[in-house]
């Protein structure tokens, strides 16, 4: 009687045709999301870096609104940050303290009918400077207190 080796392994084999066209699919499919989404992010950072740079400048209070809006289309320009985020910034004056706001909206399409929309809100109370880049104030608030 001959002894039959047995190996533990001998009935298994590497990935199929379909497993490995699944992974690159998914694969591809990620590599898009991130080659479509991540410019919008990596402006939303300099966005957030520019309100930073801003805070700690003295003064912004004195500053008038157009000198403010330059400060952050220099900031922007050098990033190369263009676009919604660079044309929505606004400025509210209130007795005590100056809100500057970045509030915007990008669509954009990821496939074919499908589009990816991305909302993105910065703000910098310069009463709460180290609280930078996290909305802090409602606008529509300040826009129906406004129309009283």
């Amino acid at each position: 009687m001959a002894l039959q080796q047995h190996t533990p392994f001998a009935g298994q084999r590497g990935m199929s045709y379909w497993g490995w066209l699944f992974v690159i699919a998914v694969f591809g499919f990620g590599l898009t999301i991130v080659s479509k989404m991540g410019p919008a992010y990596v402006d939303a950072h300099f966005v957030e870096e520019g309100l930073v740079t801003l805070s700690k400048q003295s003064g912004i209070r004195e500053m008038s609104n157009s000198e403010i809006k330059r400060e952050l289309d220099r900031f922007f320009t050098i990033n190369n940050v263009r676009g919604e985020p660079a044309q929505s910034v606004k400025i509210i004056r209130g007795a005590d303290s100056t809100l500057v706001s970045i509030n915007y909206e990008l669509r954009q399409p990821l496939l074919h009918n499908v589009d990816v929309v991305m909302k993105f809100d910065k703000q910098l109370n310069t009463a709460k400077p180290e609280l930078c880049c996290e909305p802090l104030v409602d606008l529509e608030q300040f826009r129906k207190r406004d129309e009283y």
